[in-house]
């Protein structure tokens, strides 16, 4: 908790910095799936990694020159083989770069609590990185590695990696019209 509150702190007061950069906002939805390890050894045409669930992730936020978004997001993450669902909600910090007109490159860190449904009172911190590909239009696909922060059945905690797609939509502000005077 401490972490997250420094880290809203240090945003809301270098917000005056981010003044002299195209400011926006976007909108963010994503669709992934967690990958499970195929230990099958027996079989040579399997495959190394099979779908372990699915997630779904909705956020918005503010961008500058879309180099560099924050945001506040939510959803829910279904991981079968360990027969659970948790609810994130979370902060995340997304920082993109051009690598050609057609092409972004970017990192993004995560962080918030989960909530783990029908398991009593299981909560805990919400860990994440991802790595993507964006066209300019918003759509990206990405990679992305997760922690949940508790322990099921063992005591490592619950991670997973998860490939997906997203599709963001971002707005610019419009530079307000001055009036000149003639005069």
């Amino acid at each position: 908790m401490k972490t997250l509150a420094c880290l809203l702190i240090t945003i809301g007061f270098s917000w005056p910095s981010f003044a002299q950069f195209n400011q926006g906002s976007y909108t963010q939805f994503s669709i992934s799936t967690p990958m499970r390890a195929n230990l099958d050894d027996d079989d040579e045409d399997a495959y190394w990694f099979t779908p372990n669930g699915l997630s779904l992730k909705f956020g918005q936020g503010i961008h500058f020159n879309r180099t560099i978004a924050a945001g506040l997001n939510t959803g829910i993450d279904w991981i079968a083989s360990r027969k659970l669902v948790v609810v994130p909600a979370f902060a995340n910090l997304k920082l993109s770069l051009k690598v050609t007109p057609e092409m972004f490159l970017y990192l993004q860190t995560d962080y918030g609590k989960s909530i783990a449904l029908g398991r009593g009172s299981l909560h805990s911190d919400y860990k994440k990185l991802g790595l993507g590909i964006e066209s300019p239009d918003g759509f990206a696909i990405f990679i992305e590695l997760t922690q949940y922060g508790f322990s099921l059945d063992s005591p490592e905690k619950v991670a997973n990696i998860s490939i997906g797609i997203s599709s963001s939509t971002f707005k610019s502000k419009q530079p307000k019209n001055k009036i000149s005077n003639p005069d």
